[in-house]
């Protein structure tokens, strides 16, 4: 977004005394001044692109220079962003539209930040109240789930802490990208904290068919059904989850838990003995997974 980087920039320029220019990955210079070939030059990243900054000055001061620089300029960047994103009366012409809207749900937003600008040079990522937004240039709703999956197996490797990512798809306007966010969050709502991995409004029908039912139907059901789970111990319910997110399977479910499949048998047996649910059967199952889902919303609603 360069005409947005110069809307920035060209209002400071003569307060700073010291004589830079900035280049593109192609090595056109795109502003500043025309230097001697002595200078040296440093990466930037600057409105989410990365540019070259040169300067007549020694290394550990043109650091410090293009710190303080990334600082300013994304700071003031950010901001013009958040708002345009918010729907909010700012404008940014040279926005990369068709764009992807990935929302990312954790309990350490800036940590994420800085690894996800390494994992896409070409993307924008930004912190918005509790989620971080990541916007990928593709038009593609096929590439933004393979994205979002890919995104999530890296930082639930890198981070030990729960992870939700939310793909909010592809917005061609101003006027999409604003409901993408506010369907990402929507979908963030029915699932933290309660799910990992990645979740997509669309998608999640039953979520939003349940979110229509009286209340003191929802509150009835998961009464009747929590009153059962009471008994049930932490890995108990690990064991339930594990194995409906894995579809039933039960090999895969032992995977997953790091448990031999008879150890999972004998808990789900157990499990049976105790709430008289047996999730290997398909109707308790799916007692189950409505019962999850109704809860989800009944916490997070209040009711």
């Amino acid at each position: 977004m360069q005409k947005t980087l110069l809307d920035i920039l060209s209002p400071i320029k003569p307060s700073l005394h010291t004589p830079f220019a900035l280049t593109d990955r192609q090595g056109c210079r795109v502003f500043g001044d025309e230097l001697k070939q002595k200078s040296r030059k440093a990466a930037v990243r600057l409105c989410g692109t990365e540019y070259f900054l040169t300067a007549e000055m020694p290394p550990a001061q043109l650091k410090d220079f293009c710190l303080l620089l990334e600082e300013f300029v994304n700071s003031i960047f950010e901001e013009k962003l958040r708002a345009y994103i918010l729907g909010k009366n700012v404008e940014i012409e040279d926005f990369p539209f068709p764009c992807g809207l990935i929302v990312i749900k954790n309990e350490t937003i800036p940590e994420l930040k800085s690894l996800v600008h390494k994992l896409f040079e070409d993307g924008i990522a930004i912190i918005i109240e509790d989620m971080l937004l990541l916007i990928i240039p593709t038009g593609n709703i096929d590439e933004l789930k393979e994205a979002s999956r890919a995104l999530y197996e890296t930082l639930s490797e890198e981070f030990p802490t729960r992870i939700l990512i939310s793909i909010g798809g592809i917005a061609c306007s101003r006027e999409g990208l604003t409901k993408a966010l506010e369907e990402a969050r929507k979908a963030l709502i029915f699932a933290w904290p309660f799910r990992t991995g990645v979740v997509f409004y669309p998608e999640m029908e039953l979520e939003k068919l349940f979110s229509f039912l009286p209340e003191q139907n929802m509150r009835e059901f998961v009464d009747e059904i929590g009153n059962k789970l009471k008994k049930l111990d932490e890995d108990a319910l690990t064991t339930i989850r594990a194995v409906l997110d894995c579809n039933l399977n039960i090999a895969e479910a032992a995977r997953k838990l790091y448990i031999h499949r008879n150890t999972l048998m004998y808990r789900l047996d157990k499990i049976h003995e105790q709430t008289g649910l047996d999730i290997r059967d398909f109707q308790d199952a799916v007692k189950m997974e409505i019962y999850l889902l109704l809860n989800r919303i009944v916490d997070t609603h209040h009711l």
